[in-house]
């Protein structure tokens, strides 16, 4: 599992897509791009931010079951494909340029 439990909103994330993308179920703070990530990709866990406890609680989730930490793995490897590939970001891209030049805000 991956947790990087930034104490900030993290805007991004690549760190976490990238685990995400080779099977390894992520807990991560409730700000951020964490909590849109997670859900669209379903492979991992949310955390309340600063909260040590919070967070604690949800690494013995996973560390106590690893058949669901297997399973989330999976979820988020497939979500990773399905919305964040290389094609589905160029799909987007074109997506935006065309509202652009059709005066549409997407």
């Amino acid at each position: 599992m991956l947790s990087v439990p930034s104490p900030y909103a993290e805007p991004k994330g690549l760190y976490l897509l990238e685990a995400l993308a080779n099977g390894i179920p992520c807990v991560q703070p409730r700000h951020g791009a964490f909590p849109e990530v997670l859900e669209r990709t379903g492979g991992g866990l949310l955390f309340e931010p600063n909260d040590a406890s919070s967070l604690a609680d949800q690494l013995l989730v996973l560390a106590s079951d690893r058949d669901a930490a297997r399973a989330l793995g999976r979820r988020g490897a497939e979500g990773v494909r399905q919305h964040h590939s290389v094609a589905r970001m160029a799909d987007r891209a074109l997506e935006v340029y065309a509202s652009v030049i059709n005066g549409v805000r997407s």
